[in-house]
This record gives C-alpha cells, sequence and structure tokens, in this order.
C-alpha cells in the first residue's frame, strides 16, 4: 500500500480519506473513531473527511503489522 503525502494547513498536517487508495480508506474508517474526522476548509470549499497526518502515519505502520496492538493503542 502506497503512504500519502500529507496537505498542510497552517501548522497541522493532515490526509483525506477520499484521496486514500480505496482499501486503505475503508480500513482506516472501520479502525478511527468518527471523532477523529475535522473539517478544513480548502481552496473555498470544505473538506470533511480530514484526519491529522500523524494519525494515519500511526495506523499506516501499525495496520502491516500487529492489529491486536492498533486496538489497544486506541
Amino acid at each position: 500500500m502506497p503512504k500519502l503525502l500529507p496537505h498542510c494547513f497552517g501548522t497541522t498536517e493532515y490526509v483525506r480519506l477520499s484521496e486514500l487508495p480505496t482499501p486503505q480508506a475503508s480500513s482506516l474508517r472501520e479502525w478511527l473513531p468518527e471523532s477523529y474526522l475535522t473539517k478544513l476548509e480548502e481552496g473555498g470549499s470544505v473538506a470533511e473527511d480530514c484526519i491529522e497526518y500523524e494519525d494515519y502515519e500511526f495506523w499506516y505502520e501499525y495496520s502491516r503489522g500487529d492489529e491486536g496492538l492498533l486496538d489497544e493503542q486506541l
């Protein structure tokens, strides 16, 4: 699975779930609590499917290893 590079909004790095490959987006949505999704204004429109890049990175690194560990960390 390719790792997405972050967008920047001020000092916040984030990714949009809609820009992830479908398998990544589906897996991440299953694992991530809804409260982690953030709305950001981007180029005059609102992106409603953003998460902080550090959360994506954590998920990405650990999703390829022990999934039990991933659930424990959250």
